[in-house]
């Protein structure tokens, strides 16, 4: 099992540590379990502007460079950003079990900025490899 929590002040570092020790490590090791904690620092600028890349000029171009045949009408259509996103986040999100409430899914929310940006380059190649797309350079 994986838990994540994201900490921002001392208490909730100290609270994170302490939900961790008591509910998974004290379990786990005191049952001859091993596991593994790590820290790993955030930039909030940079996450936001990776989001705002997906969220604007990646799936602006899907949606109004990528024509794909309907089956049922036989005719070409185009898709809309939510669309793609559904798409894009089905073929390059990995499956991550959520901390809350440990379900499984793909979920972008749950990726770490590295991840994150191993995704958005996944979806560029296949945009650019697969759907002919000629990314703009708009900002967001």
């Amino acid at each position: 099992m994986r838990q994540a929590y994201d900490v921002a002040d001392q208490r909730g570092g100290h609270l994170a540590a302490l939900n961790l020790w008591q509910h998974y490590i004290k379990p786990c090791t005191a049952a001859g379990g091993r596991g593994r904690l790590s820290w790993e620092e955030l930039d909030p600028e940079s996450r936001l502007a990776m989001r705002g890349l997906f969220h604007g000029p990646i799936l602006t171009d899907f949606a109004t460079q990528v024509w794909l045949m309907d089956p049922t009408s036989d005719r070409h259509v185009r898709y809309a950003p939510a669309v793609w996103k559904l798409h894009l986040k089905d073929l390059f999100c990995p499956l991550t079990q959520d901390p809350k409430t440990g379900a499984w899914g793909k979920s972008t929310e749950r990726l770490s900025d590295a991840q994150y940006r191993d995704f958005l380059t996944a979806c560029q190649a296949y945009g650019v490899m697969d759907c002919g797309i000629t990314f703009t350079e708009q900002q967001s």
